[in-house]
């Protein structure tokens, strides 16, 4: 499959984790890179390999992808990306566990697109979903032909607004939204605790679709017991759920440094 990856320069070692675990079970895997050129990925920072193309692009994304011109920015990136096949965007943060809810989304139910339910109502959550070709074309149409109000009060956050957009083109019959359900196909991370990441570990491994992993207002003891900062953080949280081995395992504390 396609994974469109929309990163910047903190991300570098957890998109090292992120690419490392999609490999793992995606071995067709293509993997489309689009760094901010505000504060781009050093060149030794850039993951090397066959299945990776990398861009930078200069689009605002005003923060945590924010904006009408983010959202068309990303759009046009992802239907720039070569072939027919459909895209799966995902945060550097996240770990693809298992795809088969995406391939049941798109090819048992023929959806056009998908994403899992968080904490916004009928909106996907931006840290994984999924848009074919036609799918993206329609918004990228949609966006251009219908007034958008600006002002303060309108973020435009990517993941709603494009969520939003497909649901209204295409309805219910078309979309994955699929619900969030304790957490039975997305996994949000809030806690350091090894013994919980153990037992996140433990579910992440049970059929789940993704773990996400940044929601980093979590991750300041692992910040102020290692001096690290919080993206280093958000980076050893998600090597320990790869790699932990149980409850009272130390790996934890066994996280890679650099």
């Amino acid at each position: 499959m396609n994974y469109a990856i929309f990163c910047y320069r903190e991300d570098h070692q957890c998109l090292g984790l992120c690419l490392e675990q999609i490999r793992s079970i995606d071995r067709a895997a293509q993997f489309y890179l689009f760094d901010d050129a505000a504060k781009p990925l050093f060149p030794a920072q850039v993951p090397a390999g066959n299945d990776i193309s990398y861009k930078i692009t200069y689009f605002a994304r005003r923060g945590n992808l924010n904006g009408l011109e983010c959202v068309r920015g990303m759009l046009g990136c992802m239907l720039d990306i070569p072939g027919d096949d459909p895209v799966i965007k995902i945060d550097a943060d996240t770990l693809l566990m298992d795809p088969a809810e995406i391939i049941r989304s798109l090819k048992d139910r023929g959806k056009v697109a998908g994403g899992m339910q968080c904490s916004v109502s009928l909106a996907w959550a931006g840290c994984c979903y999924w848009l074919t070709r036609p799918a993206i074309k329609a918004a990228l149409e949609l966006l251009a032909r219908r007034e958008w109000p600006e002002n303060a009060r309108q973020e435009y956050p990517e993941d709603e607004t494009i969520s939003k957009i497909l649901l209204y083109l295409y309805g219910s019959a078309g979309v994955d939204v699929l619900e969030f359900r304790g957490g039975r196909r997305l996994i949000g991370v809030r806690t350091c605790d090894p013994r919980d990441l153990a037992e996140i570990a433990r579910l992440a491994r049970g059929g789940v679709c993704a773990v996400h992993c940044g929601q980093m207002a979590f991750y300041h003891p692992i910040v102020e017991r290692d001096g690290v900062t919080i993206r280093e953080a958000c980076a050893r949280v998600m090597w320990w759920i790869l790699h932990a081995s149980g409850p009272d395992s130390k790996t934890f504390e066994k996280a890679p440094e650099g």
